[in-house]
């Protein structure tokens, strides 16, 4: 098999052992993230951060995501204003929050905060993907006990379906027998999530 597999946080890479090369000095071939990243770059869905970096051990934002979703779907039109206040007219993600507003994929934290550029957590990620799922028409049926997890209830109730849905189908992962709902997700937990997401369920 040329395919390897090494465990970070919770998150398992696959990486081949003869990796495309890409453009970023901070992403060393053989590192557990690197096919993940190759993968998600490739389809355009996730660029760097200037310098020729990809910054993997950053925390990816909520604008971000739902910027890489936006990507995924080409980048439809949008009709009508953001709703929410804190994304700037103009921003790179502005056309991508409205998009994901209108059909349910995110709601905010209120009517008019959205939180652009704070560090996404697990449980967002997974909300996000399960109602981008739901939004496609994929199926979502797939559901996995948290109770196996010592963390379990530290997920919130608004993401506990989800997070069912995205542990049944190995989406997230635990580490050390928790599943860390409130951390931070990285770019690199992002791509490898990414790629499980477009093989698994947006096949």
């Amino acid at each position: 098999d040329v395919y390897k597999r090494q465990a970070q946080d919770g998150v398992v890479g696959f990486f081949a052992e003869s990796a495309p090369e890409l453009p970023f000095d901070d992403v060393a071939a053989g590192s557990w993230y690197y096919d993940d990243v190759a993968f998600v770059f490739g389809k355009g869905l996730m660029v760097g951060t200037g310098g020729g970096r990809f910054a993997p051990a950053l925390a990816a934002t909520r604008g971000m995501v739902v910027r890489t979703l936006y990507s995924m779907e080409n980048e439809p039109d949008v009709t009508g204003a953001c709703p929410f206040a804190d994304v700037a007219s103009g921003s790179y993600c502005e056309d991508a929050v409205t998009w994901a507003a209108a059909n349910g994929i995110v709601s905010g934290y209120s009517a008019a905060a959205f939180g652009p550029n704070d560090g996404i957590t697990r449980e967002q990620l997974a909300t996000i993907l399960y109602r981008y799922a739901k939004q496609k028409g994929y199926d979502v049926s797939k559901s996995a006990a948290l109770t196996g997890f010592s963390d379990a209830d530290k997920v919130s109730g608004y993401a506990a379906e989800a997070m069912q849905w995205a542990v049944a189908e190995g989406l997230l992962q635990g580490s050390n027998g928790k599943l860390n709902p409130q951390g931070s997700a990285t770019r690199a937990q992002v791509a490898t999530i990414l790629m499980r997401f477009m093989e698994k369920i947006a096949k």
